[in-house]
């Protein structure tokens, strides 16, 4: 019974995943995840947008932290970028949870600061193949650190190093990581899609797809550890899925998160 009792509080010990609290009256909804990570400076990070202490924290194009919320954005010719502390990541004892930021269709910026817990149907909006089904029942704590005036609807985009810096951005992400990430839209897993091909087994599509992802990832970061973790946590914890599809639910912010977002 001792040793029972010793192995669960060993185990409490060393577990970080936190307790999930829901929003009495928050948001909810069904929706579908996207990837991208545009290397520009998050909306949320401009004093203008989230309010006088609610700024996402931004970085420089070499990580370092830049207090001041109306530094100018990179994609614009200046320094202020997402920073690589934001890459999505796991926490020990949460096997089946994950962690991350995400772009959120609200326009309303006092959706700044704000997270949401997604729960994975096993489906996709475009395909439903191994690599979907097999998200069936995880879950993703996400924070929403930029907002999308124009989102389609439902769609959250996490945050992933290598999941396309969108169509209307040219090698603003060259310029930090030295290397091309993928197509605009999809980025890394996109170009795998394209080289593993269609039309095959779906036990062919998933493995492949998977081996296809992670090498590109500690190819193209070979020389940026976060990002390379960041881009490795699409073809792991996320199956290499495109647009899966999620029922969303706002909670409380975890600690996790919070430690990460100013």
């Amino acid at each position: 019974m001792k040793s029972i009792l010793l192995s669960v509080l060993i185990g409490l010990v060393l577990t970080d995943c936190p307790s999930i609290k829901y929003v009495e009256g928050g948001l909810s909804w069904n929706g579908w995840a996207g990837k991208s990570w545009e290397c520009c400076k998050p909306n949320c990070a401009w004093t203008s947008v989230a309010g006088k202490g609610n700024e996402c924290k931004v970085c420089d194009t070499n990580g370092n932290i830049i207090p001041d919320g109306n530094a100018k954005c990179h994609c614009e010719g200046g320094q202020a970028t997402t920073c690589l502390s934001q890459v999505p990541f796991t926490e020990s004892g949460c096997s089946n949870i994950g962690f991350a930021f995400a772009i959120v269709p609200f326009p309303d910026p006092s959706i700044c600061g704000k997270c949401f817990e997604f729960t994975f149907t096993g489906q996709g909006r475009y395909e439903t193949l191994l690599n979907q089904k097999k998200l069936k029942g995880k879950k993703l704590i996400v924070m929403a650190s930029n907002i999308e005036l124009d989102a389609q609807e439902g769609r959250f985009d996490i945050l992933i190093p290598g999941g396309g810096d969108g169509i209307n951005l040219n090698g603003h992400c060259y310029d930090i990581f030295g290397s091309n990430t993928g197509s605009k839209i999809g980025g890394l897993l996109t170009s795998c899609e394209n080289e593993v091909g269609w039309g095959i087994p779906e036990e062919q599509i998933y493995t492949g797809r998977k081996q296809c992802l992670s090498q590109k990832c500690n190819s193209v970061f070979s020389n940026n550890t976060q990002a390379k973790k960041g881009c490795l946590f699409l073809a792991d914890f996320l199956e290499a899925a495109t647009a899966p599809l999620v029922t969303y639910r706002e909670v409380e912010c975890p600690t996790q998160l919070k430690s990460k977002y100013k």
